[in-house]
């Protein structure tokens, strides 16, 4: 078994927990009658479930096919721009998001309210890192894996 097989059963066994945890805290969250419990319960639900598709997704960028045609290649070069072009949009609503966040932080008396809003914020304050850092390595991610014998080439293992 190669290491790519060997990680992408891991990330499927890591995917399999995260769905059955998804489900279990969905069904205590249905039967849960407190507002603050199904607050919690709401966050840790949102969270399992964007770790799964986020899981399901490398395992995607893993098994892609490294042989494109050139059309392809220039469709993912247009698409990184594009994709810098709206992640500096969502970068400025970000931003936004942990100000807002910051203020109601400030008037919250609610100690469970306080402490989800405060971890929302780290969140949102984490993502304008992460935003800008992903900008930056997606850009050098290679258009192909390979190098053909003159730049425009896609050469495939037959």
């Amino acid at each position: 078994m190669s290491n790519q097989q060997k990680l992408i059963e891991v990330l499927q066994s890591q995917i399999d927990v995260e769905k059955k945890t998804f489900e279990e805290l969905s069904e205590y969250e249905d039967e849960s009658s407190q507002a603050v419990i199904r607050l919690v319960l709401l966050f840790m639900r949102l969270d399992t479930q964007k770790h799964q598709k986020f899981l399901e997704g490398v395992i995607n960028l893993l098994n892609e096919s490294p042989c494109d045609a050139w059309s392809a290649k220039v469709d993912r070069y247009t698409e990184r721009i594009n994709l810098e072009r709206r992640l500096q949009s969502l970068l400025k609503q970000e931003e936004q998001m942990t100000d807002y966040l910051g203020e109601a932080i400030e008037e919250m008396d609610n100690p469970v309210a306080r402490k989800l809003l405060s971890h929302l914020r780290e969140d949102e304050m984490r993502h304008q890192e992460d935003i800008k850092e992903l900008v930056t390595l997606v850009k050098q991610y290679p258009l192909q894996p390979k190098k053909g014998e003159k730049g425009s080439d896609i050469t495939c293992d037959e």
